[in-house]
């Protein structure tokens, strides 16, 4: 009986012990946490703005040429029926805002592309397995 009783109680110590570890092992470093946020709330641009502003020229079949300005606006330069209105740069993605229209109808939707590549003259931007072209006018 005392043998019983010896190993209910190293059990039940083992128990307590592993249940300690764990709750340990859960703790939540609020500190760290924060940090995270604001790394990423803060994140600077990797690419120059001052080489996107300008006029695109889309090599493609589809010649969807734009504009961009300075302070975040953004022009379709030979579409009718989608507008450039606004665009953003975060890391190497960039964000235009657009509106589409056709048919009676109008939507604005929030386009974001990958920049692989931007030099003063050239422009190519990624979304999914689709890459886009463009020359500076």
């Amino acid at each position: 009986m005392k043998n019983l009783a010896a190993k209910t109680k190293i059990t039940q110590i083992t128990f307590l012990m592993v249940g300690l570890l764990l709750l340990g092992a859960c703790k939540n470093d609020t500190k760290t946490t924060m940090d995270n946020e604001v790394n990423s709330k803060d994140q600077k641009s990797i690419v120059e703005n001052e080489l996107l502003v300008g006029s695109w020229i889309d090599a493609s079949d589809s010649a969807l040429h734009f504009t961009l300005f300075n302070d975040g606006t953004a022009r379709s330069d030979n579409m009718k029926t989608l507008l450039y209105k606004n665009w953003k740069v975060k890391g190497n993605q960039i964000t235009f805002i657009v509106e589409s229209i056709g048919n009676g109808t109008s939507s604005v939707d929030t386009l974001t592309y990958n920049i692989e590549k931007l030099t003063k003259n050239k422009l190519i931007l990624k979304k999914d397995n689709y890459l886009s072209e463009y020359t500076k006018e």
